[in-house]
């Protein structure tokens, strides 16, 4: 992927630049998916093209991540933005994710895409803390095999896809894996928007996700690799109050902001034993940028 001339020339005209990023990150999806149907490639290519737009950002505005930062946390939350609606939230559902059951929902209802922005840390907590409702108000999906709502529910949880990324780690195949936890997030949306009988659905995400393979992250130095292992382990983010990162900060590689030094950008170091593949918590536009459908029935 080369980034266009009429994009960077856009960019850096514009003073707060943070929903021209995110429809450009969105428009590399929704073009991957429309190039190639085959969800293995679908994700691979994406995941290319999506790391170089990050590489351009990282390189051309490094700043952005600042104002990302303040964008998810000051950004009031979809909950209060819409009315006479049933949200459906898919933990650690990605633009990736987001982009493909668009496409499949569009077949049968009228459908719109747009994005909004995960809490900061970009984890599930954070999230829920910024929705202003209380998790005993949602009807929570814990088994893809056994959906069962009353079709007048407002809010619906459903921990998938987050819990299948969580337990795919090093060692696993990883294309499989992907496509078995797609099937079973489109599964689980179908099967809600069929049965809930409200006239207008969102369907959004608590946080996205990054990918720890090699050749999908940015590399850094054996020293600062040191630090971020000694400091974080294996977590994306940690408080302010448990060490002093801002060496970290002053090398660019960590952001601090609402407490917390947060790792930016696709800075990934080594982990000892089985780790996750794919991370969140932190500050990166696959992590931080989160996909909203709305259905209209």
């Amino acid at each position: 992927m080369k980034v266009s001339n009429e994009f960077m020339k856009s960019f850096i005209k514009e003073e707060k630049p943070i929903y021209r990023v995110g429809n450009e990150l969105l428009n590399i999806w929704l073009k991957t998916a429309e190039n190639d149907s085959n969800i293995g490639r679908f994700y691979y290519k994406g995941e290319e093209e999506a790391k170089v737009f990050e590489e351009f950002i990282l390189k051309a505005y490094g700043e952005f991540y600042k104002i990302l930062a303040g964008e998810c946390v000051n950004k009031s939350s979809v909950f209060q933005e819409y009315s006479d609606t049933t949200f459906i939230v898919m933990d650690g559902m990605s633009f990736r994710e987001g982009v493909l059951i668009y496409n499949m929902l569009k077949k049968d209802y009228e459908t719109m895409l747009g994005f909004d922005f995960s809490a900061v840390p970009s984890d599930t907590l954070a999230f829920r803390e910024k929705t202003g409702v209380s998790m005993g108000n949602f009807k929570e999906i814990n088994d893809p095999k056994n959906i069962r709502v009353s079709s007048d529910e407002k809010y619906v949880w459903s921990y998938f896809p987050d819990i299948m990324l969580d337990k795919i780690r090093v060692g696993h195949t990883v294309i499989s894996s992907l496509e078995e936890m797609y099937e079973t997030t489109a599964k689980i949306i179908g099967e809600l928007v069929n049965k809930l009988k409200s006239g207008k659905i969102v369907i959004l995400s608590d946080h996205g996700y990054i990918r720890s393979e090699a050749g999908f992250v940015f590399t850094v130095p054996s020293n600062i690799k040191t630090n971020l292992q000694n400091m974080f382990g294996s977590r994306r983010h940690i408080s302010m109050d448990d060490v002093d990162a801002s060496g970290l900060v002053k090398e660019g590689y960590v952001e601090e902001f609402a407490g917390y030094y947060l790792v930016k950008s696709r800075y990934v170091w080594p982990v000892r034993g089985k780790y996750s593949i794919y991370l969140h918590g932190g500050l990166s536009l696959m992590e931080c940028f989160t996909p909203v459908i709305e259905v209209i029935k």
